[in-house]
């Protein structure tokens, strides 16, 4: 079983495109949830939630909050209009990161002590399936098109494809060494995985399930995202404090700005002009200007931020 303060260590956003002037914010060490109110560039409310926040991520339809505790192995569902708890999901188990899918009531959770893949039905809040997956499964996202979940498998040094709609494996790729966040694009059906412990980032062909390139985007690369026109791709490295942007089809690092101490996790705001960048080290929310390429504001956080999700 993972330590404390192993696993303090391993969590991160897993990263999607952000379409919202509102985010959620888990600070794991303070076991709160914040209110990021994008437009006014302030904290607009603080919630107490189960320790140990982890990911969170919103019901496409505005209908929930979802704050996964891996050390309590269960799942927070709070009312978005007034976040209180609705009700806990006892899934067991290390629930870590989670994505929505947005045309079925279900929803997709990591377990890295169980090495499997959680199917959650958003309409009952029961766990109705467990998929076997590889070691310590971490970053997982989904292609809606096509159908596919894409789950990093941190100490099997590869990424899994299931199927969205049945329990099918699709295909195993190997990454580069410990993989963590996944991002994917669904322009050019390219899959981002970082992977901490080679400083390398792995791009994957959706369709043919080949592996594109080996990249480098920094030290310790972590949180991953895609801009909405898929032209783009954003890196936080832990380990230089910067966000390194790609260009998405020469795949060549275009852009580095300095954050803030051990970015985690990286979104875009509504109008892709902003980056909001998570930093563990610096209890902080790095506030960049993408036109200006500079980080143009902090914003205090409470004590362990992780991961950073859009309101819908």
């Amino acid at each position: 079983m993972i330590s404390s303060k192993a696993f303090v260590f391993l969590l991160a956003l897993v990263p999607a495109v952000a379409v919202a002037n509102e985010f959620y914010i888990t600070s794991q060490a303070a076991g709160q949830l914040s209110v990021f109110d994008a437009a006014n560039t302030e904290i607009k409310k603080i919630v107490a939630v189960a320790d140990g926040p982890a990911m969170v991520v919103a019901d496409p339809y505005g209908k929930a909050i979802y704050v996964s505790h891996p050390e309590q192995g269960k799942i927070s569902v709070l009312d978005p209009d007034n976040y209180q708890l609705v009700t806990e999901i006892k899934t067991g188990g290390q629930p870590f990161a989670m994505v929505m899918d947005s045309q079925k009531p279900q929803l997709f959770v990591s377990d890295w002590f169980r090495n499997t893949v959680l199917v959650i039905n958003t309409s009952s809040n029961q766990l109705v399936d467990l998929l076997a997956v590889g070691d310590s499964p971490a970053g997982i996202t989904i292609d809606l098109a096509g159908r596919k979940v894409f789950v990093a498998n941190r100490e099997s040094n590869s990424l899994m494809v299931l199927d969205a709609d049945i329990p099918a494996l699709h295909a195993t790729i190997k990454t580069g060494e410990n993989p963590y966040a996944v991002a994917f694009n669904p322009h050019n059906g390219h899959i981002y995985v970082t992977c901490v412990q080679d400083d390398s980032l792995t791009v994957i062909d959706s369709k043919t399930y080949q592996k594109v390139a080996e990249l480098k985007p920094g030290r310790a690369p972590y949180g991953v995202a895609v801009s909405d026109d898929g032209k783009q791709f954003y890196v936080v490295n832990q380990n230089d404090n910067n966000l390194v942007i790609f260009d998405a089809e020469s795949l060549q690092l275009t852009t580095t700005i300095n954050t803030e101490k051990m970015p985690e996790s990286v979104v875009l705001s509504d109008d892709q002009q902003y980056a909001y960048v998570t930093n563990w080290f610096s209890n902080s929310l790095s506030v960049i200007d993408l036109e200006k390429a500079k980080q143009v504001d902090a914003i205090t956080l409470e004590q362990g931020p992780r991961s950073i999700s859009a309101q819908p």
